[in-house]
């Protein structure tokens, strides 16, 4: 069982099976990196180079939901797998809003969870113990370091389980050969679960990097993005 991670899910996540019970996870959604822009403007004879001009991503851009869209990705740690997550040509709706569907499939193993974006808020639907389905926000267009937000669902035994979502920074990161702009780090915590994620969100790209760590049972993962191929 993985934690809510992002766009794009967590690789053992499942509405249906309600394997995506952390996900706030878990959560796909990828895109082009954001570039670096250099420009040279030319004056009379001389040119002048100004320093590059980093672009800021715009609403909703931490979520690819077009179609066809797909990611892959490698997961080592106390198990390793390779898993893909691809949006397909389907929707579910929620109390009047709309869900993308996303695939991932894990050696054949096919999940499929559904994500939204709306107002600057990134949500997930999950299941709580008695099978109703719960909207989750795992992630905001607000980028303000020490942001917090939490939200109560009802686990197994009627405990509730509070996940707890906070803004740790946004910075550049390299992951494997591929380095990315304008990327928030998440941190989610589940207390009575004992469990912690440390996720990396890349404007158009989405999930690109997470660490779990399952305290209570010493299990641990780390997850990379390794390709993806945006529509």
């Amino acid at each position: 069982m993985r934690g809510t991670w992002f766009f794009a899910s967590s690789k053992n996540g499942n509405l249906e099976s309600n394997k995506n019970d952390m996900n706030s996870a878990l959560s796909i959604s990828k895109g082009l990196t954001l570039a670096l822009v250099s420009a040279t403007l030319i004056f009379g004879m001389g040119a002048c180079k100004k320093d590059p001009v980093k672009s800021l991503p715009g609403p909703g851009e931490y979520l690819n939901s077009k179609v066809g869209s797909n990611w892959s990705y490698s997961t080592t740690g106390t198990s390793s797998s390779d898993w893909t997550v691809k949006v397909e040509d389907s929707t579910a709706l929620y109390l009047s809003n709309t869900f993308q569907m996303y695939k991932t499939n894990t050696a054949g193993v096919i999940s499929r969870n559904y994500y939204r974006y709306s107002k600057g808020n990134y949500s997930v639907l999950v299941l709580d113990a008695d099978g109703a389905t719960q909207e989750i926000v795992y992630l905001k267009d607000s980028m303000q370091t020490g942001k917090k937000w939490s939200k109560s669902i009802k686990g197994l035994g009627g405990i509730f389980k509070q996940y707890n979502y906070e803004v740790i920074e946004t910075v550049s990161k390299t992951v494997g050969s591929k380095s990315f702009e304008n990327v928030v780090h998440i941190r989610l915590n589940i207390p009575s679960l004992g469990y912690t994620s440390d996720a990396y969100y890349s404007p158009k790209v989405g999930l690109v990097m997470v660490d779990d760590d399952y305290a209570s049972s010493g299990n641990a993962y780390h997850t990379e993005i390794k390709s993806f191929d945006l529509k």
